[in-house]
């Protein structure tokens, strides 16, 4: 390779590797100042044969982009625990102290919970998936809780 190449490889592992970065800097954000809020779930069989073990996830409130738009705007409104008991299409009302804004493209993501292999009975009594929210483009699943709301960590 000549000179001219390695600069241009080097310099596409570098955009590379800060997007990666930047990636992981944004979701561990989320983690350590998003607010907790749980989605009920009902969860399905914890086996895949290539993907390993992992819990299919399929929540009470899915909200689901049905609409031929890019992304849609849910207004979730949440109990004195933080779980979600209602969610609907935001069309501009006002925003009470008890409800969140989510921006969703096709569905709420993910729809799979992987775990260890080995792990699928201690996931059994799962009940709820637990939500870090900053924003309504920032929100991830965290791990998924008992019906106490207790995490659980097998």
């Amino acid at each position: 390779m000549n000179t001219k190449q390695n600069y241009l490889l080097l310099l596409v592992f570098m955009v590379v590797f800060i997007f990666m970065n930047i990636q992981i800097f944004q979701k561990e954000t989320i983690k350590k100042y998003g607010e907790r809020i749980y989605f009920k779930l009902a969860p399905t069989d914890p086996r895949a044969f290539m993907l390993g073990d992992y819990m299919a996830l399929n929540f009470e409130h899915n909200l689901r982009n049905y609409s031929k738009e890019n992304t849609i705007m849910f207004l979730i409104t949440l109990n004195d625990q933080k779980v979600v008991i209602d969610a609907e299409r935001y069309v501009g009302t006002d925003i009470q102290p008890n409800q969140r804004l989510l921006l969703i493209q096709d569905q709420l993501r993910p729809n799979r919970f992987y775990f260890q292999e080995g792990y699928a009975k201690s996931y059994e009594s799962a009940k709820y998936g637990q939500f870090r929210y900053l924003s309504p483009q920032q929100f991830l699943l965290d791990g998924l809780t008992d019906d106490n709301l207790t995490t659980i960590n097998p």
